[in-house]
């Protein structure tokens, strides 16, 4: 009698808890793809670059640890992630197009040594970079729920990269230049859904691009070399459908 009681209770056991994944798996409805928009803005801090420059006189120099300026950094996002993955990775995958654009202006009036041994006084040039890129992606959903499919909130991490446009004017002239290079960006963030399809987002980004820029004036042409790293941090709002 108590094997049969026993027995009886262990099925009974596994029936509910069958019933109750079962029904888990009804109220967490899971979308393939999860497409979201965002909109973002913060600061760009660059680190100090190198300038070589060579003109049509003279050869090169290059001037050592040029200060770019920090400025707002604004942009926003397309994507989509792939929900598949986490059944055996335990992470969505993702891919996102990722406009970013700043100004890292020269600052005027820095003395700057140089590899031939002499100072230099760097003169004002407004920059404005806007990078377009392509992230590929990975996250972690915390929280899944019913009404929260995707997790209440998750940490991602990205790596990408695509085309800089750098355009160029010096404080004296009113032409502008303009360069595009290859670009790459890192990123980690960290996203937290205020509803089912609204979040907010605080987000840390690296970029690089080695940019040459081609100056000319009143008898004179100018080329300059240089690398813009910066690194951005930014909040945002998304809507996910």
């Amino acid at each position: 009698m108590m094997k049969k009681t026993i027995l009886w209770f262990m099925l009974m056991s596994c029936v509910l808890v069958w019933a109750e994944l079962a029904k888990a798996d009804e109220e967490v409805q899971i979308r393939p793809v999860d497409a979201y928009l965002s909109l973002y803005g913060g600061i760009a801090s660059p680190f100090k670059t190198d300038v070589t420059e060579s003109t049509s006189f003279s050869s090169s120099v290059t001037a050592k640890d040029s200060k770019l300026d920090n400025s707002a950094s604004i942009g926003g996002k397309a994507g989509l992630w792939f929900t598949a993955p986490r059944k055996s990775l335990g992470l969505d995958l993702g891919l996102e197009l990722d406009v970013t654009n700043f100004g890292p202006d020269q600052k005027a009036g820095q003395v700057l040594a140089t590899t031939s041994g002499f100072n230099i006084v760097t003169s004002s040039v407004n920059l404005n970079a806007t990078l377009i890129g392509i992230n590929f992606l990975a996250r972690l959903p915390v929280g899944v729920t019913a009404d929260f499919p995707n997790g209440r909130w998750y940490p991602y991490l990205g790596i990408g990269g695509g085309v800089e446009r750098l355009t160029f004017r010096t404080a004296n002239s009113t032409n502008e230049g303009r360069d595009s290079s290859p670009a790459f960006q890192g990123l980690g963030g960290i996203k937290v859904f205020l509803f089912k399809h609204v979040a907010v987002f605080a987000e840390a980004k690296y970029t690089h691009a080695s940019h040459t820029l081609d100056f000319q004036g009143v008898g004179v042409t100018a080329t300059d070399k240089l690398t813009v790293d910066t690194v951005h941090g930014v909040g945002g709002l998304s809507f996910h459908f």
